[in-house]
């Protein structure tokens, strides 16, 4: 007989969360058929389409969202439909300007809305009841009704499912992503603080620049877990600080870039202080990390920090007082001043986390704060482009079948739909620049599947095959896609196959023609859908690199300008590193020369320290009155050069060759800042002012001149770039 796995196998096999979500992807995907035919829908493939489009959001509190505006955008989509349709269909131009515009509206603020889902169902039902109803514009009332039915019916069953079948909970994933941060953000300080001189560790410090999307990734958790708990809801204000908390401290972190020199006298009489104020302070983070962390425990991380930098303080007034301050030179006190800074906006982020932290012990506020929205009022150029060229596509798609007649009417007009909305936004960065070589490859995949349907026609009738097919094909497409973001372009063609084989009806015999119809209206779909992708308005990898380019340096000329960003524009600039890494996997030659993407690479990561140090530098210098006006004027001075050569770099984005780039004027304006904070830190000496104040504010002038640096260095890179070699290309 043969051996069977152990019991322990499939129970460890099962705490998978990959095999957990894909056996609730096939349950809900069976059930939600089941239950169309058991209660006689028209057509349950829609019913199993809104389980695609649900079960992509995991938890709980997104799938109830999800559902309110899924099915909200069903009605308003199938009325709108409806009355298109029944009103406008014996007039096409209008028919088709209409529903053109209706659609490819909706396709635009699906991309950039806060009510993405209801867009997106708005659009597509509105489509689908159209499609149907243009045969007999009369009755088109009962696509209408029989859309909303199978939209309801894939809700419940999703619903049911996700909240039932291992649930996943995006408050509780929030605490414990939020404890895991503080636990990073301790490693990264441990690599990255070069007080200890002990050697450089660069790692931390880049890491530490990455932390802003992974704070965007727990704010979209809390967006999701204030659906799920009213009481998590009341507390949602104290867990969006706590994430303000460690965006601050990483910021703070990704400043650490110089060692302290060997030789300084730092060193030798303030190295132990210093060691033990690091020490202090990545205690307090590790407390943080831990579930156990109490009260008790973090007052006493405080008192631990307190006394560190007391001592540190007391070392500094040492050296003070025997006259060893003023022999340190200018420039090993500013690189002092700039790890002693960030050490103590540290220590201050951390006592601003173990308030927000006790204060959760307290009753629930009757308040209720709203998450803040981290997506733009109005769709950017790019979704506006694409709801454009969808609407097109989708008027030229009706064109086509009114007046050609097509086989696959009704699949040739959504498939047109789906691939030129979706394609450009897929996960894996490649835009419109491979849609014409995918053709061949896809209509090779539907010659597969439609010649397995035809030898399976005697099968089809079959519920028992049915039901497995349908199983076995999502539970494989959730195993696969639970960590993808997005619907990837195989993954568009996977669903609609799966959903056209479910609308051929198995329960009457199939005949060749509806498979035939099945194949030529998607391959016809893929065939329009490419030409209006690669011919209007294409989204190539290179050009989106650019924008996404020209976006940070705007943000970054943003916080310069001391224009406060909302939180959709902070959430894009901690995004579009990530954005612009993926499409830079597409960028190899021949579409650009030898060693380029590399090159984007590296000035993407310079941009990346430049708005960290904005956000932790502007406006934050404590400076004695008395030098207060020479000072701000000298950094009025060289923010204004540095906004200059910004604004270089980006215009050198849009042209080639870039504007003038005024390196010497940035550096004459650092010097001069540089040395008012020499003189000025004597003056400080002398007049006894606080050793620790006096640390800061050099450290912020050290700041201003890394940050100089970076500009500068960003501006060689860019002169390095070959942009007028590919930015034109096609690659068709």
């Amino acid at each position: 007989m043969p051996a069977f796995p152990p019991a322990s196998s499939f129970r460890d096999l099962l705490r998978d969360p990959a095999v957990r979500y894909g056996l609730k992807f096939g349950l809900a995907g069976v059930a939600a058929v089941y239950i169309s035919l058991v209660i006689r829908l028209d057509n349950p493939g829609w019913a199993l389409f809104t389980v695609f489009v649900l079960m992509v959001a995991q938890y709980v509190g997104a799938i109830a969202e999800k559902s309110v505006y899924r099915f909200v955008g069903t009605v308003v989509g199938g009325m709108a439909g409806y009355l298109m349709t029944g009103a406008l269909e014996q007039d096409p131009v209008l028919f088709l300007l209409l529903i053109g515009l209706f659609v490819g509206a909706c396709t635009a603020l699906f991309g950039q809305s806060r009510y993405p889902y209801a867009f997106f169902l708005c659009g597509m039902t509105t489509m689908v009841v159209a499609s149907n109803g243009m045969a007999d514009p009369a009755t088109s009332w009962r696509f209408m009704t029989w859309r909303i039915q199978e939209i309801f019916v894939g809700i419940v069953v999703t619903l049911v499912v996700q909240s039932v079948i291992w649930p996943r909970y995006a408050r509780r994933e929030f605490l414990e992503g939020m404890r895991a941060s503080f636990g990073d953000l301790r490693a990264c300080f441990l690599d990255a603080s070069g007080i200890r001189m002990d050697g450089e560790r660069p790692q931390g410090e880049r890491r530490a620049q990455d932390f802003p999307a992974r704070i965007t990734g727990l704010r979209t958790l809390l967006e999701f877990g204030s659906r799920e708990s009213r009481y998590f809801r009341r507390k949602l204000h104290v867990y969006y600080e706590l994430t303000g908390t460690l965006g601050r401290i990483a910021y703070a972190i990704g400043t650490l870039r110089e060692r302290i020199p060997a030789d300084s006298l730092y060193q030798k009489h303030a190295g132990k202080e210093a060691e033990a104020v690091h020490a202090a302070i990545a205690g307090a983070l590790a407390d943080l990390e831990t579930e156990e962390g109490s009260s008790a425990s973090r007052s006493e991380a405080r008192v631990a920090m307190d006394a560190a930098f007391d001592n540190l303080e007391n070392a500094f007034r040492d050296m003070r007082s025997e006259n060893l301050v003023r022999r340190i030179p200018a420039e090993h006190a500013m690189v002092l001043g700039l790890h002693v800074l960030a050490l103590d906006e540290i220590r201050t982020q951390i006592v601003c986390a173990h308030g927000l932290l006790d204060s959760l012990t307290e009753s629930p506020v009757e308040t209720e704060k709203s998450p803040v929205p981290s997506v733009p009022p109005w769709p950017p150029p790019f979704w506006i482009k694409t709801g454009a060229k969808s609407g097109l596509a989708l008027a030229a798609a009706f064109l086509i079948d009114n007046w050609l007649h097509p086989p696959g009417g009704t699949m040739f007009i959504l498939g047109t739909w789906v691939f030129t909305a979706l394609n450009a936004a897929s996960p894996g960065g490649q835009g419109d620049r491979r849609a014409f070589h995918l053709i061949p490859l896809n209509v090779a995949t539907l010659v597969g599947v439609s010649l397995i349907l035809i030898a399976a026609r005697p099968m089809l009738s079959s519920y028992a095959v049915m039901n497995t097919i349908i199983f076995s094909f999502l539970f494989v497409w959730g195993y696969v896609s639970f960590t993808t973001r997005g619907m990837t372009i195989p993954m568009q063609l996977a669903m609609l196959v799966v959903v056209g084989i479910l609308g051929l009806n198995g329960q009457q015999p199939v005949s060749f023609q509806a498979i035939a119809d099945f194949f030529f209206g998607l391959a016809l779909a893929l065939v329009v859908s490419a030409l209006f992708q690669r011919l209007l308005w294409p989204s190539l990898p290179q050009w989106e690199i650019r924008d996404r380019f020209i976006d940070s340096i705007g943000i970054c000329r943003r916080l310069i300008a001391r224009q406060p960003p909302p939180l959709w524009i902070k959430t894009r600039l901690a995004l579009i590193p990530g954005e612009v890494g993926v499409r830079l996997t597409h960028l190899n030659p021949p579409i650009c020369p030898e060693g380029e993407p590399e090159k984007l690479a590296g000035l993407m990561n310079v941009l990346v320290r430049i708005g960290g140090n904005l956000v932790v530098s502007l406006d934050r210098i404590e400076i004695p009155e008395s030098r207060a006006a020479a000072g701000r004027e000298l950094i009025s001075q060289l923010e204004g050069r540095l906004d200059a050569c910004l604004l270089s770099i980006q215009e050198g984005f849009r042209e080639h060759p870039h504007p003038p780039f005024d390196e010497v004027g940035v550096r004459s304006a650092v010097q001069a800042l540089r040395e008012w904070m020499a003189a000025t830190r004597l003056e400080m000496i002398a007049g006894g002012c606080p050793p620790l104040l006096s640390a800061r504010m050099a450290g912020f002038v050290e700041r201003y001149t890394l940050m100089a640096e970076d500009v500068l260095d960003a501006g060689r890179r860019l002169s390095e770039l070959r942009l007028g070699l590919y930015m034109g290309d096609f690659s068709l």
